[in-house]
This record gives structure tokens, sequence and C-alpha cells, in this order.
């Protein structure tokens, strides 16, 4: 295995507190409960790696059922791996009672039996490169034994895999709508030659701080009781204890044969998002995230090898500021050397540029070299993959930024912008409405915590920086708030800071960082976009997904012919897929399956064009 990893890989590194807090962790005698952000086929290998050479032992490791092919299933079993469906139930439908008693209960008896267990939170390989909402099923067989008095208690363990680059290709062909090639014997053997004659950089494993679900499930009885906790579709509702359960009471979700409370799913889902949100989070950031994350925001259109030394030297003090774990060290000009080599040649283009310049001497003339990335489809949903490891950084700053723009479109798409202020409120509410349309793409805060207050901390924190000021002395404001649907954080938020009136502070020091935050959610922005422009087509008819994307996909191209659309890496099929989600949560859509396929169509309220208009107004604005 040694050799085989280095012919692959410059390194695997793990801190060592980390594998030490586990193994403090296992002296305990109680399940450990290894949940990765799951990035790669390697993934299953490494953990158990890992686990072994620090005399750990490997949990059984629950793998799909589409892995089971010659030679490499014997060696995934080999390595303690059980194999389950991809999809629990038939397509027709139905629930497969069966099986999901037969998985439920092995399961069961392996945690009684003292076994830990690994399995991917988000069900597949994210094809973006962010956190994927995770799929909770087996998740909850875990908490089911708990509460049933089968295990004492479990350790969770969130794990982030960082690739330098990734060994399993892109997904490129699946996020333009092609169908997913089925591993085979053929293909994996192709995969390897390939894999075994490239250079993959470094991987890092990060293995979260091991919690304990019995406290988890104590805490979140008692501490749960904040009523803007979760994000609903524009609305937050006032809720009431977390979960309100009896030990004792054997509840099994995965049989789909006992009626499942409320509260319980609530706990299930909002554990599932705290294990993802911290595994997200605890990501460290790669030479190539960085790079390209350059790329697709301060320098789409390319720069000259020492701007890009300069801008990687800001965007490292940047991301060190805001307490993230950059992983990379030494020179930026090293850096940028590297990264571009493991990009390769179809994401970034090298050119050196002849500079001609007006002077008598022979041989007056120099080379100028100039790195310019591929911001065009398809290859830029590759480097998109990259570069959104770095959205959580300025996910929530990008959020307000884009809400106070928002509040004044007009003025701030003008190249002198007029001083406009807008009310602290008005922000909060338009930071709420885009995170709540983005419900789908991210993981905002940790559940326990209320949106809003998060929200207004980062307006401060943007106050604090000088991107957003305080006008001295307000104008008269009528006492009355705005009705945000936001009673209870008005209620006990601070009034006077509530009405305070802000503006962008559009200085020439300031723009170019206001302009960067802005332009980090604008392809998510523009999908949803374009995903309500074409919500007419469903006018009247039933359409298949395959075909409404078709369609999503032309008025894309033609808007960017246009030079309405400036952003194609926004006609990603994860993205406009998540949109669906959405307008079906909004109730504008709704959808059905037959014979395996999603069938859209409006709702009768929606069937009309101008109620149509108003939902693309409502997204367009922060475009």
């Amino acid at each position: 295995m040694y050799k085989l990893l280095g012919k692959m890989l410059d390194g695997i590194e793990v801190e060592k507190k980390q594998i030490e807090a586990i193994k403090k962790a296992s002296e305990e005698n109680i399940p450990m409960i290894y949940l990765p952000l799951h990035r790669s086929h390697l993934d299953y290998i490494l953990v158990t790696f890992i686990l072994y050479l620090n005399d750990l032992r490997a949990p059984l490791v629950a793998a799909g059922n589409n892995l089971m092919i010659p030679f490499f299933g014997a060696l995934l079993r080999g390595l303690g791996a059980f194999f389950i469906k991809r999809k629990l139930d038939p397509q027709n439908g139905q629930r497969d009672f069966v099986y999901r008693a037969v998985l439920h209960t092995y399961m069961e008896e392996s945690l009684k039996e003292g076994h830990s267990l690994e399995f991917f939170i988000e069900g597949g390989r994210s094809r973006t490169g962010k956190a994927v909402l995770p799929k909770a099923g087996l998740l909850s067989i875990v908490v089911d034994t708990l509460m049933s008095g089968g295990i004492r208690d479990a350790y969770i363990i969130p794990i982030a895999m960082s690739y330098e680059k990734l060994l399993d290709g892109n997904f490129v062909s699946e996020q333009l709508g092609k169908p997913k090639q089925m591993e085979s014997f053929t293909s994996a053997i192709q995969a390897i030659w390939r894999t075994l004659h490239s250079n993959f950089g470094t991987v890092r494993v990060d293995f979260c701080q091991p919690f304990s679900l019995k406290e988890f499930l104590y805490a979140a009885e008692y501490s749960y009781n904040s009523p803007a906790r979760t994000l609903q579709p524009c609305v937050i509702k006032q809720n009431q204890c977390f979960f309100n359960h009896d030990m004792k009471v054997r509840r099994r979700s995965e049989y789909g044969t006992e009626i499942v409370s409320e509260d319980h799913r609530q706990l299930i889902k909002d554990l599932a998002d705290y294990i993802v949100y911290y595994a997200f989070n605890a990501y460290s950031l790669m030479s190539t995230n960085i790079l390209a994350f350059l790329f697709l925001t301060k320098h789409r259109k390319g720069a000259t090898f020492s701007q890009l030394v300069s801008s990687l030297n800001w965007l490292r003090e940047e991301i060190t500021k805001r307490n993230k774990t950059v992983h990379f060290y030494g020179d930026s000009a090293d850096l940028i050397t590297r990264a571009t080599s493991l990009l390769g040649k179809n994401l970034i283009n090298v050119d050196a540029v002849q500079m001609e310049w007006s002077s008598g001497l022979s041989n007056n003339n120099m080379k100028l070299v100039y790195y310019k990335s591929s911001v065009s489809l398809p290859h830029v949903l590759e480097l998109q993959y990259y570069s959104n490891a770095v959205l959580p950084v300025f996910l929530l700053e990008s959020i307000v930024v884009r809400a106070a723009f928002s509040s004044n479109s007009e003025e701030s798409e003008k190249d002198e912008v007029e001083p406009v202020y807008i009310q602290r409120s008005c922000i909060l509410k338009q930071s709420f409405e885009l995170c709540s349309i983005l419900q789908y793409e991210f993981i905002f805060t940790p559940p326990g915590t209320s949106i809003c207050t998060v929200l207004n901390a980062t307006i401060d924190e943007l106050i604090d920086n000088s991107l957003l000021l305080i006008k001295d002395k307000p104008d008269m404001i009528p006492d009355e708030l705005p009705d945000l649907m936001l009673d209870d954080f008005f209620a006990y938020g601070d009034q006077s800071e509530l009405q305070q009136l802000i503006m962008l502070n559009m200085a020439e020091d300031n723009r170019n960082m206001l302009q960067f935050l802005q332009c980090i959610l604008a392809p998510f922005v523009e999908a949803y976009f374009l995903v309500a422009c074409t919500l007419p087509k469903l006018s009247n008819v039933e359409m298949e997904e395959s075909l409404f994307l078709q369609e999503v996909k032309s008025l894309g191209l033609k808007k960017i012919q246009m030079g309405q659309i400036f952003y194609e890496e926004c006609l990603g099929l994860d993205t406009l897929k998540n949109a669906l989600k959405l307008f079906e949560s909004w109730k504008i859509i709704c959808c059905r399956t037959q014979n395996s396929q999603k069938l859209y169509s409006l709702q009768p309220y929606y069937n009309n064009a101008f109620r149509l208009k108003d939902i693309i107004n409502r997204i367009e604005k922060y475009k």
C-alpha cells in the first residue's frame, strides 16, 4: 500500500493531535462513527489505512453496490466494506421494507457487537467540490440504536478529505447533463493505469474532534429553542423544544413501518447538518483551491505572474484573518507554479506575451508571462470544483454585501455610485431571504444557531472593516419596523441598532473588496435566475426533468451570448436541480415520479404569467 500510494501522491498528511483525540475516545470502548465528506473512491482506503497505521481498530464501511466489481469489490470487502444498494427502494417509488429491515438489523447488531462504522453522510461523491446536503438514513439507524438502549453511546467523528488534485478525474460531463458512467472492471483498470502515471499532489485528512452522540441528544433536548434556528422558505417559524422523546422508546425510521415524529426527523436532520457543517469547515485549503478561487473571482480575465503572487499573498492573509486552515507553506511564487502544473493546461493556460517598446535600442522587446484560466464551458466547471472549497470562508460576508447591493441595484451598477443609505433591518431581511433562496446550496450556520444573529454579527464585522458605514445622524424613521417575519429576533434585539442607516463604502480602497465579495455567489444566483426564467415553459404542460433542464441550458447559452449572464459555470447540473428543489418547496412547482422519471408542472396558483414574473423578479434583484 505504501508503494502504491507513493506512486500517486506526494504525501498524506494527518495532524498527530487529531489521532491522539481519537485514541483517547476509543479507550471508552464504545462504537466510533467515522463520517467523511465523500470526494474520491480513495476515501474508503485512506481512512482505514490511516487508522491501521495508528493502531486503531478499522471500522466496517458502508460502500455502494456499484463498487461490487471483480477484484476491487473483494479488496474493499477485505478492508471492512459491506455493500448496500445505492437506492434503498425500487424505481416504482414503493418502499422496500424487507431490505430496510435487514440493513437496519445488520448495522444495529454490528454496533451492539462493538464494531465501529464508516459511511458517507452526503451519500455520493460531491460533483461540485462543496458540501452536499446530508442524507441521514444510515445516521438515523445509529441514533435509533442508541435511543433503544442497544448501545450506551457512540462517538461521532466528522472527517474532511482534502485533495490537491482529484484522483477520480472530473465530473464535468455529469454536470453538463450526461449520464453517469457506471463503474466496471475495465474502467477501474484504466483509471488505475492513468492514476499510477500521474501526479496528484498531497492529500490531507482532517479528523474533527470526536463528540458524544448521547451528549448531543441530551443537549439538543434542552438547548434547541432558538426561534430562528432553521431556514424555511422566506419564513422563520417559532420553534418549540427541539425534540421530546423517551430514550426507552424504539423508533426504526429505516423500517418505514412505524410513524416517526416530526421532532425526531428534525433531530436527525440537525445532527446530520451539524456533522456536514463542521466537516466542511475543517477542510484544509490546498494550493489548487486557492488558485482556482482567485481565477474565478479576482482574475477572470487573466493576470500576470506578479499580479497572481500579489493576489495570493492578499488572499492568504484574508483567509488567516478568518481563522481558516490554509494548507500550504512557503513562497507564493512556488505555490502558483505547483498549482498551475497540477490543474493542467485545460484549466490554466500560460502564455509568454511579446511586449514591444518604442526605443531606439536593439533587442528592446520583453516577454511578459500571462496566466489565463478557462472561464468557459466545459472546463470552467472543473475549475469551479476546486474553487468551491474556499466558499465557506467568505460565505456570510458575500450574502450581506450582495443583499446590500440588491437594496438599490440600479445605483450599485453605476460607475459612480451615489451614497445610498439602507436601514439595517432591511439588509437583514434581504440577507435572510438570500440565505433562504440558497438553502439547498449551503449550511450557513450550525444547528442551534440563530441565522439572524449571525447575519447581524456579519454586518458588524463589515462595519468594523469599513466596508459598510453607519450614518452619524440618522433621518427620522417610523417606530414601526417592517414585517420581516423575524418577530422574535426584533423583539429582543436593539431597536435603535436595527434602525441604523448603513451605506456601502464605495471608496476606492474598498471597492475592489466589495466587488470581490459580491461576485463569489454570482454563479449560484444566476443559476436560480435561469431556472426561474424557464418556469413559464411549464405553463399548462408537464415536463420531464431532463427536458426542462435542457430548456434551462438553452436559455442560459442565449443569455450568455447576449451578455445577460456572465458566469458560464451557472449551468452546472447540481445547482440547477437545487433550484428546482427550492421552487418545489415554495409550492411553485410540483413533482411526481413516473417510470423512474421526475415530471414537473406548475402549481395551479402559479400557472399565471404575472405571478411567475414576481418570482423571477424576486431572484433577479440579487443578480
